[in-house]
């Protein structure tokens, strides 16, 4: 949800409540009935944030996004749907939907999985951590999009996962520019060609966190390794290793400090731009257009400071250092930062938050988002 230059976005908060079924027997009606208007308050379990936006790429664009959490019969935590989709007056649309489900507790497995379609414009700014040898002006192109990633997961002690990784992408990019300048870029990146991809892989992850949406204490990690082989059907040969950790510190009562490192490498002699590690983002480099820099290897760290307010509000500070490099060529540049701060709204028991955050950046060119950006969503950064 970044703000892009010369962009408006209007965001509006709808919460939609769906209160538990009320127990027949006189016990759990004394308990209901005992219940505070702030308890009743945090029962719900389905939101939605309607958008409108505007941006010349794309006119008008009208959407939704939203979350619904449910618990699977005797599973041990919860799970969740999230989605958003937008549809444009050019007849474009993007849609997205991922899905993490924790199964019975005896059978001690979980399956994460992320559906994505679209046809929507997006920028191409140049590869690498430099200005130098960047495009003056981004490249606008549009893109038909297909993705499908499964994660199922097995538990082997009390925090340890490990499981398998497939994924499949298909997709058409174009360029609506015809200039010599257009041309080199695109024979380079491969920008306007068409490619399909099949990846196969593992993936393996710890997780002692006290609380899955809002933790409090405890650590996370995840990685995950894919390889893409022209034998399964995929056009380009080759893989990708990514890894997230992730450490939740007390303070002092709801006072917590959390940090997050995070890196992506992909390998191979020919690579889509599209499969190359990214910065910026409503998540990772937060403050950073998602996008502007890309390149083999990114690494990135943040950390925040949450801070409780008042019984379901709560704000965050937060900073995050971060940069993209390149394998064959390994150049140090000046580091990318971002930085700003955020409230949280709970929704629910489980600590489900709609976060809203303003951020900005240490870079002075305009197309690379000197600015604010804002972030309306569900769920933390991390």
């Amino acid at each position: 949800m970044a703000t892009l230059r010369h962009s408006i976005c209007v965001s509006v908060c709808v919460l939609c409540a769906v209160a538990p079924l009320l127990a027949t027997d006189s016990q759990d009606s004394a308990r209901i009935a005992r219940q505070s208007r702030w308890d009743a308050l945090f029962d719900w379990n389905f939101m939605a944030l309607p958008t409108v936006a505007y941006q010349p790429e794309t006119d008008w664009a009208f959407g939704v996004a939203g979350v619904y959490y449910y618990r699977l019969k005797n599973a041990h935590k919860t799970s969740d749907l999230s989605f958003d989709a937008a549809y444009t007056l050019r007849k474009q649309w993007n849609v997205n939907v991922s899905s993490v489900n924790y199964f019975e507790r005896n059978k001690r497995w979980l399956l994460y999985a992320k559906f994505g379609l679209k046809r929507y414009p997006d920028y191409f700014y140049g590869i690498g951590n430099s200005t130098t040898g960047r495009l003056s002006e981004r490249l606008s192109y549009s893109s038909d999009y297909v993705s499908v990633t499964l994660q199922p997961q097995c538990y082997v002690g009390d925090h340890w996962l490990v499981g398998a990784n497939i994924d499949f992408r298909w997709e058409r990019p174009s360029v609506a520019a015809d200039l010599d300048s257009v041309a080199q870029v695109c024979s380079v990146t491969g920008l306007d060609r068409q490619f399909f991809m099949l990846g196969l892989g593992v993936v393996a992850s710890y997780d002692s966190r006290d609380e899955q949406f809002y933790p409090h204490r405890g650590l996370f990690f995840k990685a995950v390794g894919r390889y893409y082989e022209p034998y399964l059907g995929s056009t380009y040969r080759l893989g990708k290793l990514s890894a997230d950790l992730r450490h939740f510190v007390p303070i002092y009562n709801d006072f917590v400090f959390a940090w997050q490192f995070t890196t992506d490498w992909t390998f191979g002699a020919q690579k889509p731009f599209q499969y190359l590690a990214t910065l910026g983002g409503q998540d990772v480099g937060r403050g950073l257009r998602y996008g502007a820099w890309r390149d083999d290897v990114m690494f990135n760290i943040q950390a925040e400071f949450r801070i409780p307010i008042w019984r379901f509000l709560k704000a965050s500070v937060f900073a995050n250092v971060g940069d993209v490099y390149n394998l064959s060529d390994w150049r140090w540049a000046v580091p990318k930062v971002g930085y700003g701060a955020g409230l949280r709204v709970a929704i629910t028991k489980a600590r489900v938050n709609v976060r809203f955050d303003v951020a900005r950046n240490s870079l002075n060119h305009s197309w690379r988002q000197d600015g604010w950006s804002f972030y309306l969503t569900v769920k933390e950064a991390f």
